[in-house]
């Protein structure tokens, strides 16, 4: 919950007025995912019913007597995970019907069968069922996947539909690079939503409720990171 890469995912999705929630799993324990995947939807459930405004509405009135602005909850949802938990919140997407895409950052590929009890293919294959957008991004020098191993995967998902991103000369934990990691996601949700027009600030305004499901647009190579 507070790892560098989930924090900077966090603040540059608010900064663009977009409501955000990061949380941990319940327990301390990692195993098959199932309990994990529960948890991404429970907390997804949580925003898109509004329950984070209630909470919010009531510490605000609590410190003064002005009424809390009104606000609506989320209509739509992105699932971003890191680590661990980018292929269980790719995995939690078949049973959220808002979900408009997923990234996948450090998708810990090469140990999936030891890491998720031999249920990690399964998981990999509940991504591809929903058929949504999806980035995946691995830095060069990651320390338990391979670049070869990492662009095996993404090579047997859906190809309309997925983005991988290889961001050079960075480790599994992209400390200092944070900056680049957005950068990446900027880019894709430029191509995969054109009605942004260019600017990302115009992402929490598009009416999601009146667009099909969309689809990838093409994402050229840049100095900092190979896509394909």
């Amino acid at each position: 919950m507070n790892n560098n890469v989930v924090l900077a995912i966090a603040v540059w999705f608010q900064r663009l007025n977009i409501t955000t929630m990061r949380f941990n799993f319940c327990g301390s324990q990692i195993g098959r995912g199932d309990r994990q995947v529960d948890n991404v939807r429970e907390a997804a459930n949580f925003l898109l019913t509004g329950q984070h405004l209630n909470t919010k509405k009531s510490s605000s009135t609590s410190k003064s007597k002005q009424p809390a602005k009104e606000s609506k909850p989320p209509t739509h949802i992105f699932l971003v995970g890191y680590s661990y938990g980018s292929i269980i919140s790719s995995s939690a997407s078949v049973g959220i019907p808002q979900c408009l895409g997923t990234v996948m950052i450090s998708p810990p590929l090469a140990v999936r069968h030891w890491l998720y009890m031999f249920k990690g293919n399964y998981h990999l294959d509940q991504a591809r069922k929903r058929n949504l957008p999806l980035l995946m991004m691995i830095g060069s020098k990651d320390n338990f996947t391979s670049e070869d191993d990492f662009m095996d995967i993404v090579n047997i998902m859906n190809e309309s539909t997925t983005t991988g991103a290889v961001l050079k000369e960075a480790d599994h934990f992209f400390r200092g690079r944070e900056k680049d990691l957005m950068d990446i996601i900027g880019h894709w949700l430029l191509n995969v939503f054109p009605q942004c027009e260019g600017d990302l600030n115009t992402l929490a305004s598009i009416d999601f409720s009146t667009l099909e499901t969309p689809t990838l647009g093409s994402i050229s190579s840049t100095e900092s990171y190979v896509g394909c």
